[in-house]
Formats: structure tokens, C-alpha cells, sequence
């Protein structure tokens, strides 16, 4: 797979100076960064589910996860793992915890959905590894603030359950939406750990109903995850149009052994 299986939306991008309002670490590694856009005329454009470009003072540039919805006034959540070994990462680190603005570039990536789109008889599910949450938090929250009702079910997979740095808010969208369903997955051994264990893929594939066609599928995660979720839904009749990540714009996919 060369090419994406969803062109990339027709949003304009859109750039703007952003105030560096809080940073706070939510567990060992895991950094949730809010910005507010520096000038209230300006109004943030997005589509749920997109990333924007955060760029440093000296033209230096990364990719993040909107975690966020674009109903939510003029702020943008972030949620950015801490790298040591990456010098860049660092960066990014030490000027949002040290300056008072930072310029952002959004409105990219085709993993993104609007409630405008959305047929009733959808279901959607969401998978999430690691940070791969904040992808599918705008996504959530950009629904439920619509009062979508369709069935909507998110996986979160992580090696150990301190990694599911946010687990308490998808536990408390399920108990407060009876059309949400929370399912998180731990791939390291937890003897206390009463959940699901394994691999994401492996416990999506035991919960497939015999009936797919409505279903609506948005990955977000490593390419080595994403592809190997691609491939058990395949396996079982998904369709290409039906799966949604942004993994199909940059990352080819592997070749299947059989």
C-alpha cells in the first residue's frame, strides 16, 4: 500500500501564534499541553481526529495528535510523551515549559471524523496505543458533545496500566453513555490486572460481530500496530473504505507472509 486509502481532507491550514497555558505531567511520561490561540478573533479550525505541526523559533517541526475536540471553545489539548534520547523532543519539552508561546500549523490528516458525515447506523470503533488516545479523545469528545448516539467502542492498549495515563475518562464516558463501550488492553504480564491482556488486535478480532458493514474502523497507533489490525480485519470481510489511520499516508505497508 503506497498510497493512502483516504485522500487527505481538503482542510485549509491554517497558522497560528498560541499561549502556552498549562503543562502538567499526567503519569511518568506523559505531558498534557494546553494552548490557547493568542488572538480571540481568530476562531481554531479543525476537523476532530486531525494533528497539527508545532514549530519551534528555529524551524524545527513535530507532529501532534489534536486530544481535543473542535467544539471546545478556542484551546488545544496535547499529549506528548517525554523521549530523552530524542533531541527535538526534549526541545519541544524545555520551550513549553519555559515560554510563554509557541506557533502550531493545523488542520492535517485524514484519520478524522465529522458527526455531519455520519450515518446513524454506523458503528464506530476507536483503537488507541499508547498517546494514540489524544487522536481518539477529539474524536470521542467531538461526538458525544454532538449527542451522537451510535454504538461506539474504544480500545486502549498499553504495556502496563500506569501508560493509560487518562483511563479514568474513557471509564466515565462509558458509565455515562449507554452507546459507549470501554475496552482497555494490557500487553504485559499483571497478575492483579482484572481487564483484557494481549495483544489489541487480538482482543478486537475476539469481539468482531458476524455483521461488519456498518462498521467504521479508526486506528490510531504504530504502523506495525495499525497494519497488523488491518490485516485481521481484512481477514475477516472489513472493507478498505471502512478503516480509517493516518498510518496509510507514511508508512507503506508490509508485505503478508502466508
Amino acid at each position: 500500500m503506497g498510497q493512502p486509502r483516504h485522500p487527505w481532507r481538503n482542510t485549509e491550514l491554517k497558522s497560528y501564534t498560541t499561549d502556552i497555558v498549562n503543562v502538567s505531567l499526567l503519569n511518568h511520561d506523559v505531558y498534557r499541553v494546553r494552548l490557547r490561540v493568542a488572538d480571540a478573533q481568530h476562531r481554531l479550525e479543525f476537523i476532530a481526529g486531525q494533528y497539527l505541526d508545532l514549530e519551534l523559533p528555529d524551524g524545527r517541526k513535530a507532529s501532534f495528535s489534536i486530544a481535543s475536540a473542535p467544539d471546545q471553545s478556542s484551546d488545544l489539548e496535547l499529549h506528548i510523551r517525554a523521549m530523552p534520547e530524542s533531541l527535538l523532543n526534549t526541545a519541544i519539552l524545555t520551550h513549553l515549559q519555559t515560554q510563554p508561546q509557541v506557533s502550531v500549523t493545523l488542520g492535517m490528516g485524514s484519520c478524522c471524523l465529522d458527526v455531519q458525515t455520519l450515518n446513524p447506523e454506523q458503528h464506530l470503533v476507536f483503537v488507541a496505543a499508547s498517546t494514540g488516545f489524544a487522536q481518539i479523545k477529539s474524536m470521542v469528545e467531538h461526538l458525544l458533545a454532538n449527542q451522537v448516539m451510535n454504538p461506539i467502542d474504544i480500545y486502549w492498549g498499553a504495556r502496563q496500566r500506569e501508560d493509560m495515563y487518562l483511563v479514568d475518562l474513557p471509564d466515565q464516558w462509558s458509565k455515562e453513555h449507554k452507546n459507549v463501550r470501554f475496552v482497555p488492553v494490557l500487553s504485559d504480564d499483571d497478575a492483579e490486572w482484572m481487564g483484557r491482556k494481549g495483544m489489541l488486535p487480538t482482543a478486537i478480532q475476539e469481539d468482531l460481530p458476524s455483521d461488519l458493514s456498518q462498521m467504521r474502523v479508526y486506528i490510531s497507533g504504530s504502523p506495525a500496530m495499525v497494519y497488523a489490525l488491518v490485516d485481521v480485519l481484512e481477514d475477516r470481510g472489513v472493507l478498505d473504505d471502512q478503516i480509517f489511520a493516518d498510518a496509510f499516508a507514511y508508512a507503506p505497508r508490509p508485505v503478508r507472509h502466508t
